[in-house]
């Protein structure tokens, strides 16, 4: 015969301890009395419509200036195309310790390997004073 340690059994000991006292003998568990249903709030109804609008309607005047979806995603590509270029032109200064003339120094050293078009025919410019790219 195998001896069991200890450490096993007083556990299942336990266990077996916790199901008895929940069971008697030939008699299942009392199941979980059924919640109590509510009665259903009868819809509210519904409010009538004024007849006549309020005050606060704006009165209507020209149309806002539409802008087309080009000009928008122009202005955007020119955002992000700024943001990059000066992310580059600070990694050339940091390096460098000077500001580059223009775009095509920044090419000749291979700190960019193209210039990204100025949506309108425009071109990038580098302020001498500030350190900072922009399209003109």
């Amino acid at each position: 015969m195998k001896l069991v340690p200890s450490s096993f059994l007083l556990p299942l000991c336990l266990g077996a301890a916790v199901f008895a006292a929940g069971c008697k003998p030939g008699q299942a568990p009392d199941p979980e009395p059924p919640a109590p249903v509510r009665p259903r709030a009868p819809a509210p109804a519904s409010a009538p419509k004024p007849a006549t609008p309020p005050a606060s309607v704006p009165q209507p005047g020209p149309p806002p200036a539409a802008v087309s979806p080009r000009e928008s995603n122009d202005a955007a590509y020119t955002r992000e195309m700024t943001q990059t270029l000066n992310d580059f032109l600070g990694d050339y200064i940091r390096q460098n310790k000077r500001i580059p003339k223009d775009t095509d120094e920044m090419l000749r050293l291979k700190i960019i390997t193209s210039v990204p078009p100025v949506p309108g025919g425009g071109k990038w410019v580098i302020d001498q004073q500030t350190g900072k790219i922009s399209a003109r």
